[in-house]
């Protein structure tokens, strides 16, 4: 048997989607069908969520990779190179204004995981980007309307994962008429299999897993096994939803709270009800808690000037942190001076100067008492956290 000697080399793919139509994954996973006919061995696909509050970013904000083999004959760069100047030849010869900026990246070294962590939890600039970018090592493909996709698809690409993740079964269709995914068959699939998460909201009574723009994804089905999202989707090929015209099986960042470094602790000094129903929290930092979350708004709305809270979240570029996880670390409620022996209540007398019983006389040390309060963690629910948070019922791969 004869061996053919191969390269191992990285890919990354963003930004191809246009605010009202296309797909990434979409075009990815067509990517790496036809590697596959040119018999190029795909490892580890990767679906990799960013920072939310990217300017330029869609709803999901996700960006995708791939480690590939290939034929030491095969050349690769040529291959990648008509795959992208006919996928994105309208973007090439610049006959229109394109909000997509598609970026194809070809790597023979895995990029340093900084990468990832810097694009997951802040702002990145393209050209600071493209300057850690530039190598001879490197292959960048990207058109005239732009180079965002560098960003995201150098983020995937040195997303490790090594310590949590989850997997994601992307679905697609052929057509963009109205999906047909049976909410029944939805929810006997959830409970078939257990370990898929954040594909219903109970509280709203529907499934998450289909999006409602024009886009090629019919459903995507996120879970703890890469076998149990599999399953879980040929069960609804088998039980009502439209068939589809390919899926594949994605290891995700999503739901390991990748863009939270750690939790914060904060007194606060007050807050502000905002228009809309908002929370303004005020300590040493603005927080902000939307109307939208739930029990997290809801705890909001009870603090009280003093109260210890811990919290987590991201910082917007308005400089406030918004809110996603809350609990109340000590917080006093109910203050009143203490009562006497008698059964009265011991009254001030003034400033420095003991408390007096104004029934039988008696005298107390000036000081107060009230109820303690604290409370659980609080989060959003399932429809309006984001795809990185991590739902305070999972545990990650190597959590005890």
């Amino acid at each position: 048997m004869i061996v053919e000697p191969c390269s191992t080399f990285w890919i990354g793919l963003d930004d191809t989607d246009e605010r009202e139509y296309g797909c990434t994954t979409h075009d990815f996973n067509h990517l790496l069908n036809m590697l596959t006919d040119y018999r190029v061995k795909i490892e580890d696909p990767r679906l990799v969520r960013l920072w939310p509050f990217a300017p330029r970013r869609t709803r999901g904000n996700a960006a995708l990779a791939a480690k590939i083999t290939v034929p030491n004959l095969l050349n690769i760069e040529e291959i990648l190179t008509q795959w992208f100047e006919e996928r994105f030849a309208e973007n090439i010869c610049g006959q229109e204004i394109h909000s997509a900026q598609p970026v194809l990246i070809l790597t023979e070294e895995q990029f340093s995981e900084e990468i990832y962590i810097e694009t997951v939890r802040k702002q990145v600039k393209l050209e600071d980007r493209l300057l850690v970018l530039e190598s001879e090592t490197n292959r960048i493909w990207f058109t005239d309307s732009g180079a965002s996709g560098a960003i995201g698809a150098s983020a995937a690409i040195a997303w490790r994962g090594f310590e949590d993740w989850t997997w994601e079964c992307t679905v697609w269709r052929d057509n963009i008429n109205e999906r047909l995914v049976p909410e029944k068959s939805v929810d006997e699939m959830l409970q078939k299999y257990g370990g898929v998460l954040l594909n219903r909201d109970p509280n709203a009574g529907k499934n998450l897993i289909a999006p409602r723009t024009p886009c090629p994804v019919l459903y995507g089905i996120r879970g703890e096994e890469a076998e149990t999202v599999e399953k879980a989707h040929m069960y609804l090929q088998s039980n009502g939803s439209e068939l589809c015209a390919d899926y594949r099986v994605f290891r995700t960042n999503q739901a390991t709270d990748d863009h939270i470094s750690s939790t914060r602790k904060s007194v606060v000094s007050s807050i502000k009800i905002l228009q809309g129903g908002h929370t303004l929290i005020l300590a040493d930092c603005e927080m902000i808690c939307f109307s939208q979350s739930g029990d997290v708004s809801k705890l909001a709305q009870k603090l009280r000037e003093g109260d210890c809270i811990e919290w987590s979240g991201l910082q917007n570029l308005d400089g406030t942190y918004h809110i996603e996880k809350l609990r109340l670390l000590q917080g006093s409620r109910n203050r009143a001076r203490p009562i006497c022996k008698c059964g009265s209540r011991f009254k001030s007398q003034g400033k420095s100067q003991p408390l007096r019983c104004k029934n039988c006389g008696q005298q107390h040390a000036d000081s107060w008492e009230a109820d303690i309060v604290k409370s659980d963690w609080k989060e959003p629910t399932t429809a309006n956290r984001r795809h990185l948070a991590k739902p305070l019922s999972r545990k990650g791969k190597y959590e005890v």
